[in-house]
This record gives structure tokens, C-alpha cells and sequence, in this order.
């Protein structure tokens, strides 16, 4: 018969082990912020849901026009353009069509039907003013020098992997080095 102390230890060492099992099966879905041009470090990440928005705001750099993306999480999972809002068209300034355009005060919007994104790179530029919105907030993008390409993603990652990650861009944030680099 096992002693009151093995036993304890085994059932420690079986919840221990259930743990580490759950963190690196259990998998999240994430936005990730991406920079191709350094071998896909993530600049930033969150955990996301299905039907959640980002919005990609940016200032036309040829013509001056505001512009404001507005995309889905799917369950793909993966990222749906919804909708396309505008203050003016010109050249290079995403599409209009007269049957999916409606006009909202300044604003032209055009419906997207949710369509599937792929590999959406966004080039950062002082002229453009980019801002990305989570549903938890603005992403600092401030850090990222002209030039930069910027991946925008869904992403599914273990719960193990995700909370590395966050771990290292809190102790980025404090400005000490993460135990795990």
C-alpha cells in the first residue's frame, strides 16, 4: 500500500502533468502583428473570437483621403474584409461598386461581403498615419520605422506558446530581457 506522502506526490505530479498537457494542446486564436522583413517577429499579439473587429485606419499617401478598413475574425480562423470606409475615390484608393457603396455623412462605404484575406501586408509611412484597433485598443505602432511592412494575421497557437510570447512583450515592455530568450 502506497504511504500518505507517495501518494500526495502522485497526485501532484498527475495535476502537474495534466497541466502541461492543457497548455500545450489547448490552442488560442490570435491577431498577430507580423514583420516579414525580420525573419515574422511578432510585434504584437492578442487573443481574439470569432465575429471580433480589427480596424486598419491609414491616410491615402497620393490623395489625402482617410481610409478605414474594417475586418472580421472568421472561424478559419482567419481575416473577413467587412467593410471599406472612405472620404473620397481617387486613384489608388480601394474600389468602389454603385450596388455594395453607401454613403454615410463624409463617409463612403463600401460592403466587402467578408471576404477571405490572405497574406495582408500593410507598408508603415510617416504620411499615412496608420493605426490598428483591437477589440482592446490601439496597437502602438509607433516603434516601427518608415518603411516597415507590417503582416497582418489570424493565427492559432498553444495556449503555451501564446502565453510565452506575452510573457516576453510584458518584460520587453519593463525593459528587462525574458527569462526563456
Amino acid at each position: 500500500m502506497m504511504s500518505g506522502k507517495r501518494k500526495i506526490t502522485g497526485v501532484f505530479l498527475f495535476l502537474f502533468l495534466f497541466l502541461v498537457l492543457f497548455l500545450f494542446l489547448h490552442e488560442v486564436t490570435v491577431f498577430a502583428i507580423r514583420l516579414p522583413d525580420r525573419n515574422n517577429e511578432i510585434h504584437f499579439l492578442e487573443s481574439v473570437k470569432e465575429g471580433d473587429e480589427i480596424v486598419l485606419t491609414y491616410r491615402h499617401s497620393v490623395e489625402k483621403t482617410l481610409v478605414r478598413g474594417i475586418f472580421r475574425v472568421s472561424s478559419a480562423p482567419s481575416l473577413q474584409a467587412k467593410e471599406t470606409w472612405m472620404t473620397s475615390v481617387g486613384t489608388g484608393l480601394p474600389n468602389t461598386f454603385s450596388d455594395r457603396t453607401r454613403q454615410e455623412g463624409k463617409w463612403l462605404i463600401v460592403d466587402e461581403g467578408l471576404s477571405e484575406i490572405e497574406n495582408f501586408r500593410f507598408f508603415i509611412s510617416p504620411v499615412n498615419k496608420t493605426r490598428v484597433s483591437t477589440p482592446s485598443g490601439a496597437v502602438d505602432l509607433t516603434r516601427l520605422s518608415a518603411g516597415t511592412i507590417i503582416l497582418l494575421d489570424i493565427e492559432r497557437m498553444s495556449l503555451m506558446q501564446y502565453g510565452g510570447y506575452k510573457a516576453g512583450f510584458l518584460c520587453r515592455e519593463a525593459g528587462v530581457a525574458p527569462p526563456y530568450l
